[in-house]
């Protein structure tokens, strides 16, 4: 039987954020509301990403180096994946 979890983060300066894991891989959503760019540091996901170093943004396949903080456009969803191990 596969384990199935859902983390979530809470929300700061309009960034939400969920992690989802299933079958090894983490989809790791982030939400921005507001109006205006923003960087999210990696302390607010390396929790949820149990300190992996890279992500791909699913939408345009980016790779993104989770050590560093990540720039989200306003009023946009960015999706990162990685894997790992559970």
């Amino acid at each position: 039987m596969e384990k199935k979890t859902v983390k979530y983060h809470i929300p700061q300066h309009g960034i939400y954020m969920y992690a989802r894991t299933n079958s090894g891989k983490t989809e790791l959503i982030v939400l921005n509301s507001t109006d205006a760019e923003q960087v999210v540091a990696n302390d607010h996901y390396r929790i949820m990403t149990n300190d992996s170093k890279s992500g791909k943004e699913l939408i345009s396949g980016k790779k993104i180096d989770l050590t560093k903080g990540t720039f989200i456009k306003y009023y946009k969803i960015s999706q990162l994946i990685h894997t790992q191990s559970i």
